[in-house]
C-alpha cells in the first residue's frame, strides 16, 4: 500500500526534492507539496495518511490557521509532523497541544522521514495503545495528545532531573521512568549520563536539535532500538531552561535496515552501498588507471553434460569461494560472475597506482588453487577443471545500473580487451598485455608472446604469459607468494 503524505509549505519553500524522497524511500509514499495558502481539505478526495507542516507555513499564517487544519485532520488518525530548523521558536509545546504529534529537523533527510513515517505506520497498524498509567512522575499540565502519546515524551531540567514523562515511556520500557532508571539507568535520562551531557554541550553550543540511536533492555529482558530526538527549549533571555525528549521504538526498522545494509555491503564496494543508503543512487565514475581480470574455464560446457546440476552448483561455488577469497587479500573489487566466468578488478572504487601489482598476484595464486586441484581430481580419476585467465590495465567508466535489481559493473574498451585476452589466453597460465606487463616487468618473471590480433581490434596486441615472481622478490620457491622486500615496495604505490 502507498501512503499519502502532504507537505504543507509555502510557495518560495520549493527546494523541497520530491523526486529525491521517492527515491530514497523506495517509493512506499506518495508525496504532494501544498501551499498554505491555496489548502483546503473539502478539495482531497481522500485524506492524507500524514501531513509534514513546514515551519514557515505557520509564520507566513498563524497559529489559528495550524488549529482549523488540525480540526479537519484529527491527529489520531492523520499524524502532523512538524519540519522545523528550531522547535523553540515555532512554540513546540503549543503545537503538542494543539495535535501535531511529532518534529523532523531541517534540512529534510529522505532516510530519516522514512523511519519516523514506518514507525507511524506500525502503530496505526497495531491498533489502540495499552492504556496502562503508573508514571511514577506526573505532570496534570501536561497536554492530552503529549500524555496520550505512544512515543515516550519526557521533559528535562538542563541539570538532567526529569520535569516530567508520558505513558508512553512505560508503553515502550516496560515500567515506571523512577522504576526502570533504578534497576537499568539509561544513555540520555540518567544523571551524569554520557548521552545527556553530550547534547548539552552541543545545544550550549548553538545546535538546535539531536537525534541519537541507542539500545534498551525492557523490563521484561528483551532487547529494543530506540531513536531519540531531543529539542532545547530556551528561556525569553536565550538561555536553556528544558530539554524535551521524544524517544520512538524503532526496533523492527533496525533489524531492517541492518539487513539492509549488510545485504548492500555484500553485493557493492563501501563507497558506493554507503551513496545508495544516503542517496538512493550512486554516481559513476572515471577512472584513468584501472586493472581488469577476466577468467573462464575450459570446456566448461562439456562438464555440464558429465555432472548433475547439484553437484556442478557445488564444484563451481568451491571454485568461486576461493577466488573470492584470494582477491580480498589483494584488495580487488569482485565485478560479477557470468555462468562460468569471472571477473574483477583492481583500482576502484579507490583509486591506487599498486592495482596492475595486486592483479597479477592474485592471478598467479588463483592459477596455483586451481592447478593443485586439477592434480587432486586426476588422482582420483576425475576430470580435471582447467582455467584460462586474462588481463589488462587501462581506463574505466565504473557505476551503479538498474532501479530494482542494483548491479555495480564498469565499461570501457579496457574491460573488452581484458576479455580478449583471456579468450586468447592458455589454460593454466596467466596471460597479460603489453600495458600490463610494462608496470610489472621489473618484478615478474615473463614469457613474451609476441603480437597476437585480438576481436574488434585494428591493431594487434603484444602479449606475456606472466610465470612467477622473480626470486628476489619471492618467499617461496614457487614464485606465487610476495617477500617483505616486494611487500615494502609494493606500498610505496
Amino acid at each position: 500500500m502507498i501512503n499519502r503524505v502532504l507537505i504543507i509549505t509555502p510557495a518560495n519553500e520549493q527546494e523541497l526534492q520530491i523526486d529525491d524522497l521517492n527515491a530514497q524511500m523506495g517509493g512506499s509514499f506518495n508525496f504532494q507539496l501544498q501551499n498554505p495558502k491555496e489548502l483546503s481539505p473539502d478539495s482531497f478526495y481522500l485524506p492524507p495518511d500524514y501531513i509534514i507542516l513546514d515551519s514557515l507555513a505557520i509564520e507566513e499564517e498563524s497559529l489559528q490557521w495550524v488549529r482549523t487544519l488540525l480540526s479537519h485532520f484529527p491527529a489520531a488518525k492523520v499524524p502532523v509532523i512538524l519540519l522545523s530548523k528550531d522547535p523553540e521558536k515555532e512554540k513546540f509545546p503549543k503545537l503538542l497541544e494543539m495535535g501535531v504529534s511529532d518534529f523532523i529537523l531541517k534540512p529534510l533527510d529522505g532516510q530519516k522521514l522514512y523511519y519516523r513515517l514506518k514507525t507511524l505506520e506500525k502503530r496505526k497498524a497495531d491498533g489502540k495503545k495499552n492504556t496502562r498509567k503508573k508514571e511514577s512522575i506526573k505532570n496534570t499540565d501536561q497536554p492530552p495528545e503529549v500524555e496520550s502519546s505512544t512515543n515516550a515524551v519526557v521533559r528535562l531540567y538542563p541539570d538532567g532531573k526529569a520535569e516530567s514523562v508520558n505513558d508512553g515511556f512505560e508503553q515502550i520500557y516496560g515500567s515506571p521512568f523512577a522504576e526502570y532508571l533504578k534497576k537499568h539507568g539509561h544513555y540520555v535520562f540518567s544523571e551524569n549520563s554520557e548521552g545527556f551531557q553530550w547534547a548539552l554541550d552541543k545545544f550550549k553550543n548553538g545546535e538546535q536539535g539531536l537525534t541519537l540511536e541507542h539500545q534498551i533492555q525492557t523490563e521484561d529482558s528483551n532487547s529494543k532500538w530506540i531513536q531519540t530526538t531531543l529539542t532545547p527549549l530556551n528561556d525569553e533571555h536565550g538561555n536553556l531552561n528544558r530539554i524535551v525528549a521524544v524517544e520512538t521504538d524503532i526496533s523492527k526498522l533496525y533489524i531492517e535496515k541492518k539487513k539492509t545494509e549488510e545485504l548492500l555491503a555484500n553485493l557493492f564496494p563501501h563507497e558506493i552501498s554507503e551513496q545508495l543508503k544516503r542517496r538512493g543512487k550512486a554516481k559513476s565514475k572515471k577512472y584513468k588507471m584501472v586493472t581488469v581480470l577476466f577468467a573462464d574455464f575450459e570446456n566448461f560446457t562439456t562438464l555440464t553434460k558429465t555432472m548433475t546440476v547439484d553437484e556442478l552448483i557445488t564444484e563451481l561455488n568451491r571454485y568461486v569461494r576461493k577466488f573470492d577469497e584470494i582477491i580480498e587479500t589483494h584488495y580487488l573489487e569482485k565485478i560479477k560472475t557470468m555462468g562460468d566466468a569471472y571477473m574483477c578488478a583492481g583500482g576502484l572504487p579507490l583509486k591506487n597506482y599498486s592495482n596492475p601489482f595486486d592483479v597479477v598476484l592474485a592471478s598467479l595464486e588463483i592459477q596455483k588453487f586451481v592447478n593443485d586441484m586439477g592434480r587432486v581430481k586426476t588422482s582420483w580419476g576425475e576430470r580435471p577443471w582447467k582455467l584460462r585467465l586474462g588481463i589488462h590495465t587501462g581506463r574505466v567508466m565504473a557505476g551503479v545500473i538498474g532501479t530494482k535489481k542494483f548491479a555495480y559493473d564498469i565499461w570501457g574498451n579496457t574491460v573488452n580487451i581484458a576479455s580478449r585476452m583471456e579468450e586468447t589466453g592458455e589454460v593454466g597460465k596467466v596471460n597479460v598485455s603489453g600495458t600490463t606487463w610494462e608496470y610489472i616487468k621489473d618484478y615478474f618473471d615473463c614469457t613474451y608472446r609476441g603480437k597476437i590480433h585480438i576481436k574488434n581490434n585494428v591493431e594487434d596486441i603484444d602479449m606475456y604469459f606472466v610465470d612467477r615472481l622473480k626470486p628476489e622478490f619471492s618467499e617461496d620457491e614457487e614464485g606465487i607468494q610476495p617477500n617483505e622486500q616486494f611487500r615494502k615496495i609494493l606500498a610505496q604505490y
